[in-house]
């Protein structure tokens, strides 16, 4: 597995977005938009060494990113990117970790396969199918 993006809960993409500029010199690699199975809306940024980081903007209150939120907490995710979505997902619930979404067809990858999953440790992991 290789790690591909870090995700962000932010409540406004336009203010955060600013600010990771300002402050950190990050730069936008993606257009806003709309992804209706998280219900939110997404912006792709990257650092000076070209990781990226995923903002998520929750559109409503039944955003999963919306709980995130309202108890102060900005990771959201880990994102790796795998060669075999459903082998990866068996060797992963065999050594602990729990589906809670997917595999789905994902917006923010043209349409390529993801699922996420969580941990004992409350650590949530996303895989997208390369």
């Amino acid at each position: 597995m290789k790690l591909d993006h870090i995700g962000m809960a932010v409540r406004s993409i336009r203010e955060s977005s600013r600010f990771y500029r300002n402050s950190l010199g990050w730069k936008e690699s993606s257009e806003i938009f709309f992804d209706p199975i998280q219900k939110v809306n997404i912006l792709f940024m990257a650092d000076e060494n070209g990781f990226v980081y995923e903002l998520l903007e929750p559109t409503g209150e039944d955003s999963p990113v919306s709980r995130f939120l309202e108890k102060r907490i900005s990771l959201y995710h880990f994102c790796y990117s795998v060669e075999n979505l459903k082998e990866k997902l068996n060797e992963l619930t065999k050594k602990g970790f729990f589906l809670i979404s997917g595999p789905a067809k994902a917006v923010a990858f043209k349409g390529k396969n993801i699922a996420f999953l969580i941990n004992r440790d409350n650590l949530i992991i996303e895989l997208v199918e390369q």
